[in-house]
């Protein structure tokens, strides 16, 4: 289970204080810590990201993102994913320091600890707020 911090409504401007070398997300208000990915979920992102980022350029279909890098999603959802892709006709979400809205497509791969949280709570997340698609990736064991 990954650890919350104290029982409080957390905003964006708290999650900007934040100066320690942890990783966060913002999800409804609750500040989680995120752990730094494993060599395994390194790798298997690289591959997936490799294979998208040369179709998107081959084809002028806008930009691809990976982590770590903030999705703002409102004052009180910023979160994290894996690889994300932003089309061109989207632009304009993409900020000097975070992703404003939406991405197009976002892909996770699901670390053990992290599963509950990128199967069901951030999907429903992201289909709150507008996502298209959302892949999960579940390595195999």
């Amino acid at each position: 289970m990954t650890p919350v911090l104290e029982n409080k409504k957390y905003t964006y401007e708290d999650y900007l204080k934040i100066s320690d070398d942890k990783r966060y997300e913002l999800i409804d208000g609750e500040l989680i810590i995120t752990p730094f990915p494993s060599t395994r979920h390194q790798r298997i992102s690289r591959k997936i990201e490799f294979v998208i980022e040369k179709f998107v350029a081959d084809n002028n279909l806008g930009e691809v993102f990976d982590a770590p890098y903030d999705v703002y999603l409102d004052e009180e959802n910023v979160v994290q994913s894996d690889i994300l892709f932003v089309s061109r006709d989207r632009l304009s979400i993409i900020g000097e320091k975070n992703i404003q809205g939406s991405p197009d497509m976002v892909i996770k791969i699901v670390s053990e600890n992290s599963a509950y949280r990128d199967i069901v709570q951030k999907k429903n997340l992201y289909a709150r707020f507008g996502v298209k698609e959302y892949w999960i990736v579940i390595p195999e064991t």
